[in-house]
């Protein structure tokens, strides 16, 4: 069996400030870099990141860049393109998604030197056009999501694995779905090959290999330290996926296909599995060795690969695939991240200026190209996520917000305005949506240490009570009402996160099963 490790790069990442871009990058991308030059030389590993990142190194870290220039000269590393500012293309029309790749096509050019033949779909997300959409911006292989896929129906309206789909299929909104109820052989192809014949396009326009949370997702709690995600336990969920029918033709492996943070900081996971909001993106110094263990013991069992070499050579598989409109990975829709607040109050001024740009006739080309670059930044994803429910209370980080916010305003300065008496949004409800539910939750917390009798956890309670009410002080109007200023927003978030570490925490992610 071959291998193939895919670092997914992304500085455009919730929670993660400019303050921070050296940081990261440094000690997640530099340090695989390194490692995989000092103690792997030749050995294969795929790097993607979105133009705004590669855009950050050049800028921030330009030495950096260069060891990821010089990694990709020697053939030792991939490097995989993406969309600019980390969209979810399903969520917006097929042309909003070509100009973002385009702007990503563009940054290559510049400080690569080339336009990457592999393409990482953010989110795994999916809407029938996005193959055509990925193959038109000129690229041959794209990244699939193995539990999408199998929880897909055909275009006949029958299920695409009824065995999978029978026990796995479910219709709930939820944001994770690792419950592997179907018992996978291990020699199961659809892991092991690529796929040459996707929805809309002809036979090999686009070639497609599958990544599966059944091995990735244990990866990201390895690299993390998690109870029971050990060294032994990784290898032995990789050796058996890694069986082949007799007479079957070698195949290849996705053995990590996740973000590049969690090794080498812990990315959101101490969020996620501690809450513990305010540790994320911290340095992991155990990462490195974790690294070097994985690498070593997989070439005990065979050799490393790019995502290029898995699409290009193996056999394909003759047959149709294809995949649920809406469909994303670890079991979630895309339109999940379409649906939260800052979503939901941030598309409706998008629309109207998208369509002032189309609209507009007397624009110049720069100026035109100028408005669409703007205009899809706009819609980075983790500028408006996470979700706000009662088993998941999270707050937008304010930096990521007004990246949105900021960009979609100059878009709209480069049309020409649009009128805002068409928006039909809140500012004060969605802030009220996004904030009420961890400032009673935080409130509760207070009211009950006031009466402790013990000193200093009423003092603190007290100061956490006033924040509360200072953060609820939302009856000033803000735009007309129909959009959220970021610094107005960023005032009530940070009085919101001092409440919140006065009195020692809340329980904000109730999942036990989820990992960014």
């Amino acid at each position: 069996m071959k291998y193939l490790n895919i670092f997914h790069a992304n500085l455009n990442y919730a929670y993660l400030t400019p303050e921070s871009y050296e940081f990261v990058i440094r000690h997640s991308y530099e340090m695989m870099f390194d490692t995989m030059a000092e103690h792997f030389p030749g050995v294969k590993y795929v790097f993607e990141a979105s133009g705004f990142t590669i855009e950050q190194m050049a800028e921030r870290t330009p030495d950096v860049l260069a060891k990821l220039n010089a990694a990709i000269a020697d053939g030792s590393c991939e490097f995989m393109g993406s969309p600019y500012a980390h969209p979810m293309l399903p969520n917006f029309p097929e042309e909003d998604g070509l100009w973002t790749l385009r702007f990503s096509n563009d940054i290559y050019q510049q400080h690569l030197g080339f336009q990457p033949r592999s393409f990482w779909n953010p989110e795994c997300g999916w809407r029938s056009y996005v193959p055509k959409m990925v193959h038109d911006a000129g690229y041959a292989n794209l990244i699939g999501d193995f539990e999408a896929y199998s929880r897909s129906l055909k275009s006949d309206g029958t299920p695409q694995r009824p065995e999978i789909y029978e026990a796995e299929h479910s219709n709930e909104a939820a944001f994770y779905n690792f419950a592997f109820r179907y018992d996978l052989p291990g020699s199961e192809p659809a892991i092991h090959f690529p796929f040459n014949q996707l929805q809309g396009l002809e036979k090999d326009q686009l070639r497609m290999l599958l990544r599966s949370d059944r091995i990735a997702q244990h990866g990201v709690r390895y690299f993390m330290g998690m109870d029971g995600y050990t060294l032994e336990s990784y290898l032995e969920l990789i050796r058996k996926y890694s069986s082949q029918s007799e007479g079957e033709s070698e195949g290849a492996m996705i053995v990590f296909a996740d973000d590049a943070e969690y090794v080498g900081t812990n990315g959101w996971f101490r969020l996620k599995y501690e809450n513990r909001p305010d540790n994320v993106f911290e340095h992991t110094p155990k990462s490195r060795e974790k690294l070097i263990d994985l690498v070593a013991a997989c070439l005990e069992m065979g050799e490393f690969i790019t995502f290029d070499e898995a699409c290009a050579t193996l056999p394909a598989i003759e047959e149709p695939i294809t995949f649920d409109d809406d469909s994303a990975w670890h079991g979630a829709f895309a339109s999940t991240w379409a649906n939260t607040p800052m979503a939901r109050i941030l598309r409706p001024w998008q629309d109207l200026v998208r369509e002032k740009l189309n609209a507009s006739e007397d624009l110049t080309e720069s100026t035109e190209r100028q408005a669409w670059y703007h205009l899809t930044n706009s819609y980075n994803s983790d500028g408006q996520w996470p979700p706000t429910l009662p088993e998941s209370p999270h707050i937008v980080h304010p930096y990521n917000y007004q990246y949105c916010f900021d960009n979609l305003l100059e878009a709209e300065k480069l049309v020409g305005g649009v009128d805002h008496s068409r928006l039909e949004t809140d500012a004060k409800n969605t802030l009220n949506e996004i904030l009420s539910l961890q400032q009673n939750l935080v409130l509760k917390k207070a009211e009950a240490a006031m009466t402790s009798g013990i000193a200093n956890q009423n003092t603190s309670a007290q100061q956490a009570k006033q924040l509360i009410e200072s953060s609820r002080d939302i009856s000033f109007r803000l735009d007309s009402g129909h959009q959220i200023r970021p610094d107005t927003y960023a005032q009530l978030a940070a009085a919101l996160t001092e409440a919140r570490q006065l009195v020692g925490g809340i329980e904000i992610e109730r999942s036990e099963e989820a990992v960014n």
